[in-house]
């Protein structure tokens, strides 16, 4: 019997070194593909707030205006990028929280808005749909401008996705900020919770809001936003592929109106 238990335990190390160097092989393959999908975004905001129903002039905060930085992925090739909205829409934290017993609201404005694609080449670039719901925002990199003479992007590929199940090995694909001259990281994981209410949200280890996080098999399992529930702090989740690419076709037709992007709502959020 203890031959037998010591054979069965030798046998399934050597199964698992072997998934170990398959799912390692896997990763290294992903991230070698993808990386350059992963850039940059930075913009000025300028938030606007106000309080409803106060007369309290301590309650009147001043406009503030602060430079923001957030990982996107692009999603197509001609320019089209989407990251997590709440990372450069500071307004996002700030609406619909009570302080003093009086409800807070925040509106932003972005100017100044490019990109840093993976070569460090600093591209400008303008917000054409936010989906507030989902916590999304969608940029154009303007292709046509100087700074982008002679760039090819690549890009995430949203009709390649997979549905991920719990416990299954995730690889994510994110990039380090100026310190460390925004290279390219790869984070894995597994997949720890599924909800399906109100809509479909995954959480797995290593996943970065504005990021592409994929299953072992390549297929593109989705992006890491934030779910936000008024008066309760934003939790990080990753909106599946499928969900995303229904909104991405209506942000491909946006208009490029840098004050006054499209906003759209999710019918279920």
């Amino acid at each position: 019997m203890k031959i037998t238990s010591i054979i069965s335990s030798l046998c399934l190390l050597a199964a698992s070194a072997i998934a170990d160097e398959v799912f390692s092989t896997a990763a290294k393959k992903i991230f070698e593909e993808k990386q350059d999908c992963v850039l940059w975004v930075s913009a000025v905001a300028k938030t606007t707030f106000s309080a409803e129903g106060s007369s309290d002039s301590a309650m009147n905060f001043p406009d503030q205006e602060n430079k923001m930085e957030a990982l996107g992925t692009i999603i197509d090739p001609d320019g089209l990028v989407v990251a997590s909205l709440s990372q450069v829409d500071p307004s996002r934290n700030f609406s619909g929280r009570v302080v003093r017993g009086v409800k807070m609201e925040a509106t932003s404005t972005l100017k100044e808005v490019k990109v840093t694609i993976a070569d460090g080449t600093e591209i400008p670039a303008v917000v054409v749909m936010k989906d507030t719901d989902l916590d999304l925002a969608f940029l154009r990199i303007k292709m046509d401008s100087k700074e982008a003479k002679g760039v090819t992007l690549k890009a995430v590929d949203l009709k390649q996705s997979g549905a991920g199940n719990i416990m299954d090995r995730t690889i994510t694909i994110t990039r380090m900020d100026e310190v460390l001259n925004r290279v390219a990281s790869v984070n894995t994981g597994e997949i720890n919770m599924i909800t399906r209410k109100p809509r479909v949200f995954l959480r797995a280890g290593g996943g970065v809001g504005g990021c592409p996080t994929f299953l072992a098999d390549g297929k593109l399992l989705g992006i890491t936003t934030a779910r936000l529930v008024r008066n309760r702090n934003p939790v990080g989740v990753i909106l599946p592929a499928s969900d995303i690419l229904e909104i991405a076709e209506q942000a491909k037709a946006a208009k490029a109106e840098e004050a006054n992007p499209a906003e759209t709502k999710s019918e279920k959020n």
